[in-house]
């Protein structure tokens, strides 16, 4: 080899054996930033559902950030009669039993509803007494802004 007759591997440095100090502020921030992601912290955009006898309670005027909460689970109702809750289809009738389960394992839960324009207004009421009914504390529906015309 070329560095034999020189014997410069002898002058070279060792490799180190430990990260540096900048490798371990990357590894916390990046642990950082992933235990904020997929944390409470990160705000849900829902508006909280109210049920009374005369029907469904919708907060009035926009909601302020602080109001926001975070869901303890997501709930999707796609058609009449699919609806993907905790990695399972079901229809209606199949979920309270599914609900009633979350609910006992996981008290003051709180659930997010994601309803898809083809669901009538009737069975995502039914979901949420539905949801009230089986020992969720609180019911969100999914929302986006609007936006405001210039």
């Amino acid at each position: 080899m070329i560095t034999r007759p020189l014997d410069l591997e002898a002058r070279l440095s060792p490799p180190p054996r430990d990260l540096d100090f900048v490798g371990w502020v990357n590894v916390g921030a990046i642990v950082l930033f992933f235990s904020l992601l997929g944390s409470r912290f990160v705000l849900t955009p829902g508006l909280e559902v109210g049920i009374r006898n005369d029907g469904l309670v919708l907060p009035q005027g926009p909601v302020p950030v602080e109001n926001l909460g975070a869901a303890s689970v997501v709930l999707s109702y796609r058609r009449e009669n699919v609806i993907l809750f905790e990695g399972g289809i079901y229809s209606l009738a199949e979920l309270q039993k599914q609900l009633a389960g979350y609910a006992k394992r996981h008290p003051g839960a709180i659930m997010l509803v994601q309803a898809d324009r083809e669901v009538s207004v009737q069975n995502v009421l039914d979901l949420i007494v539905m949801a009230r009914g089986a020992g969720f504390a609180n019911v969100m529906l999914a929302a986006e802004p609007t936006e405001q015309p210039k």
